[in-house]
Order: C-alpha cells, then sequence, then structure tokens
C-alpha cells in the first residue's frame, strides 16, 4: 500500500511502505537488544535461516551472531529468550533524490554474549587439608579394610588419648559433619556421566532419538553453511568435494544417497560433515595452528565450521604466551564419539560396530568402548541378522551390533584391584 501527501513548503514526498522483504528473497533490517555489553560497531553479523522450519508461521525465524575473538554473540527471534511481541518496530529510510520515504519491518532479537576464555574455567583447587579430609571421608566410607584401619592409625597418633572422654561429644559431632557432607552414590554418579568425553545428552530422554538432539551435534549456524551443493554439482567425481576421501563408510553411503533421484540433503549434509571431522583429525598436533597447513588439509571448510571444531576438540595450554591449540587424550576421545554419535542418528541408532573401525584405523575392542560410553549395548548378531549377513557361526563372533536405546545407561567406572 502506498499514500502521498501534498508539501505546500517544498517538493513533493512520497510515502510508502515497504513489501516483505522475506517475500521478495531480501534480508533485513533488524534491531539488536544488548543486555549490558555491545560489540564495536565495525564487527559484523552473520544472519542465518533454521532451514528445517518450512511452514508458513516459521518462515521468518532468523539467528544472528557475532564473534570478536574473545566474545561470541548470539540471539534469535524465536524460542524461550526471544522478545515477547508486544511491539511492531519499523525503520523510514529516505531516499533524497526521488523524496520517497520507505518503512521495513525490524524485528528486536535479544542478544546474549558467551566469554570464550570463561567457557572451560576450572573451578578453584582445594588446599591441601582439604583434600586429605576428603580423601579420609572417602576412605571411611568406601575404603578397604586396611584402608580403614590407617587412617584410624593416623588419627589415633594425632590425637591425646588421655583426653577423648572429655571431648567425646566433639568428635561425635566431627564424625556426624562428615558424614553429612559424603557425596551419595547418586551425585558420584551424575560426576562421572559429567566428565565423559561425549556430546550432550538427555538422560531422562524417552525417545532414542532425543539422547543425541541433531542441534547439539552440528549447532544450526554449522548445518546452515555445510557446502553440500558442491557435492550435487560434481556430476563425474562427486566425493572430491570431501576433505577426507579415504572413509569406505562416508563414501559409500554418500554414492548411494546421490544415486537416487530424489536427494536426501539431510543425509548428505551429515555425511559431509562426518568427513569434515575425520580430517580434522589428521592434523598433527603441532600443525593445529599453522593456517597453511590446515588450509591444505581441510579445503574450502567454512569458517564458522573451524571455529566450533577448534572450540570443541582442542584445549589451549594454562600459562602460554601466545594462544595454541592442542588435542588431549579427552579431546581425541570426544571428537571420536562425535563421529560415532552422528553415524548412529544416520543409520536409525543401530549400526554395525565395525563400519567405522577401519575408517578410524582404531582396533575393534577400542571403537566398542567408545560406544559404550555413548550408552550403546553392543550385541552379538541374532539368528536372523546371521542369515541376513550370510556368515557363518565363526565369522558371525566378530560381527556386533551398536544399538543406542531408552532409558540411557552408562557403563559403571572400572573398579582397581582388590587390596589383599
Amino acid at each position: 500500500m502506498s499514500s502521498k501527501r501534498k508539501n505546500t513548503d517544498g517538493p513533493k514526498v512520497t510515502m510508502e511502505y515497504a513489501k516483505a522483504d522475506i517475500d521478495a528473497g531480501i534480508e533485513g533490517p533488524f534491531l539488536a537488544a544488548f543486555p549490558g555489553i555491545a560489540p564495536p560497531k565495525d564487527i559484523p553479523f552473520n544472519v542465518y535461516k533454521p532451514e528445517s522450519e518450512e511452514s508458513k508461521n516459521k518462515k521468518k525465524r532468523r539467528i544472528v551472531e557475532a564473534d570478536t575473538g574473545k566474545v561470541e554473540f548470539v540471539g534469535q527471534n524465536f524460542g524461550d529468550n526471544a522478545r515477547a511481541g508486544y511491539c511492531r518496530y519499523v525503520l523510514a529510510i529516505r531516499d533524497r533524490d526521488t523524496e520517497k520515504i520507505t518503512f521495513k519491518d525490524a524485528p528486536v532479537i535479544p542478544i546474549n554474549r558467551t566469554i570464550k576464555s570463561l567457557k572451560n574455567a576450572k573451578g578453584p583447587i582445594a588446599s591441601k587439608e582439604q583434600f586429605m579430609q576428603a580423601k579420609n571421608t572417602l576412605g571411611e566410607a568406601f575404603g578397604t579394610k586396611k584402608i580403614k584401619q590407617q587412617i584410624k592409625s593416623v588419627e589415633r597418633n594425632a590425637v591425646n588419648v588421655s583426653t577423648l572422654d572429655s571431648i567425646a561429644g566433639i568428635l561425635h559431632d566431627s564424625i556426624a559433619a562428615k558424614t553429612s557432607a559424603l557425596p551419595s552414590k547418586e551425585s558420584i554418579k551424575a560426576k562421572a556421566d559429567e566428565d565423559r568425553p561425549i556430546p550432550p545428552f538427555d538422560l531422562a530422554a524417552t525417545k532414542v532419538e532425543d539422547i543425541y538432539k541433531i542441534d547439539t551435534l552440528i549447532t544450526p549456524a554449522e548445518y546452515q553453511v555445510i557446502p553440500f551443493k558442491a557435492l550435487l554439482e560434481k556430476t563425474n567425481q562427486p566425493l572430491a568435494a570431501l576433505p577426507f576421501q579415504s572413509s569406505a563408510y562416508v563414501n559409500g553411503a554418500l554414492t548411494v544417497a546421490l544415486s537416487i533421484s530424489k536427494k536426501d540433503r539431510h543425509k548428505i549434509r551429515l555425511l559431509m560433515y562426518i568427513s569434515f571431522l575425520m580430517a580434522f583429525r589428521t592434523i598433527p598436533d603441532k600443525k593445529l595452528d599453522d593456517s597453511e597447513f590446515v588450509n591444505k588439509i581441510m579445503g574450502d571448510v567454512p569458517s564458522v565450521i573451524m571455529e566450533n571444531l577448534y572450540e570443541r576438540f582442542t584445549e589451549s595450554p594454562e600459562g602460554a604466551d601466545k594462544k595454541r591449540h592442542t588435542f588431549t587424550p579427552k579431546s581425541k576421545d570426544k571428537l571420536l564419539c562425535w563421529i560415532l554419535a552422528i553415524a548412529l542418528t544416520l543409520e536409525n541408532f543401530n549400526m554395525d560396530a565395525g563400519s567405522l573401525t577401519k575408517d578410524l584405523s582404531m582396533k575393534q575392542t577400542r571403537v566398542n568402548e567408545l560406544y559404550k560410553s555413548l550408552g550403546c549395548k553392543v550385541n552379538e548378531l541374532t539368528a536372523t541378522e546371521k542369515a541376513q549377513a550370510g556368515a557363518s557361526n565363526e565369522e558371525a563372533k566378530t560381527m556386533k551390533r551398536a544399538i543406542l536405546t531408552v532409558p540411557l545407561t552408562f557403563p559403571l567406572p572400572k573398579r582397581g584391584p582388590k587390596a589383599k
């Protein structure tokens, strides 16, 4: 709609309300609300559209993000953190040449900030006295007979026995305090589960697909920029677009997916992301900060994905003069579990446990341990599965299935040898 009015003091001014820009394929503008600190004015913001939102009432959903190097700014105009839509904001844009004023919708997006250096911040270190007190408390509750005798011996040597009668009440209160402070079995298990090198999980999930949700494995910002179209455009050698081309699992699944007339773009995206993870895993530890070498290995992987790979799967040594990235045993296991979790999603959470073993250059027993750390059961083939595979009884003994089910349970930590 448009309206015109006469201006008796000068040239005519035309006022026009713009057509919905989203329908026209034009992004913006957006108004950002910063709670506290705003980023520098020269920091650009990227806008992403959740492609999975196909319904008409969700097509205006957007995610905006910016990174200053030290602080991340992320916001969205939907979900729990979205601004309540009680008001509608528009911007007026005046063209001085044509004297036309155009009004455009400008939705407000609240921006949250995260300090990157505090993501993996560690808590305060306990003093030597606190450590010994906690150690003795655990020893009294869970220790062997020999350990308990050692603790009691130390306590007897530190206390004047002749004064025990007069301070019996104090000792009783001290023992009661230690017992009350003792962590429960449930809290110990919860802490062990939290420290596992696996993707974020929902322990209360009632559906297997909700245990490891895809947007926790691949963020919406990463998902949108996966360059899967390069696979569709290369009709002769599509696999040449992959940074890691030695995976029999990825190559086989992609060949099948690309041969179908109706392409499953979601599956192609996930397989390409697995290729990114496998390529990133091949970078030597000392070359992680060599941008030229990394670009040679990774190719044209979008910067948003590369930043997340470094953030998730590398660590920076404390006290280093300048920022340096390195792989640790825990971060390596985390990267492997990420690959297996995405593969489980593609295989409907029931897959051949050996399908990725050669790709990862690992022993099958080690791969089975990683599946179990994700909460999978690694089972032998059933009679029906043996028949389908056409395997003999001897061959079937080495063939396993990794199956993820609900409720999610993790293996108990291995206990050390008993004291004699």
